[in-house]
């Protein structure tokens, strides 16, 4: 797989582990046409995919928030939705209201609260 997008799909992956979900299986398959861009698809544990795409010349940073983005959009759709809470990673302010954001706060990639903004984990130290 493209080494810029594994290093950005790393962290939010070890996130899931760490939550005792699972992160999605990646095949290399190059599937967009947005020159600059590295992507995969990933296979979720009920079967369904859908790509992910960081911009190569984004910051790290960047690129590891925009993956964390895709990649729990994918997990609350293909492994939460219908039999558990939705909202994850859980918020620890609001635990039963909305999940965390994927974001960045200067040069770090980071889960904040989407209603206070306050920085809750860097993606990848949850």
């Amino acid at each position: 797989m493209d080494e810029v997008l594994s290093a950005a799909l790393e962290p939010v992956c070890r996130d899931l582990e760490r939550s005792g979900l699972q992160p999605p299986r990646l095949e290399d398959r190059e599937w967009n046409d947005f020159p600059g861009y590295a992507s995969a698809v990933m296979w979720a544990p009920d079967g369904s995919g859908r790509g992910v795409a960081v911009d190569r010349t984004a910051p790290a940073h960047e690129r590891v928030a925009a993956a964390a983005d895709q990649v729990q959009e994918q997990t609350i759709e293909s492994q939460l939705w219908g039999v558990a809470e939705t909202n994850w990673p859980r918020c620890p302010e609001h635990p039963h209201s909305h999940p965390l954001e994927a974001t960045t706060s200067g040069e770090a990639a980071v889960w904040v609260c989407p209603a206070s903004r306050s920085v809750v984990a860097p993606i990848g130290g949850l």
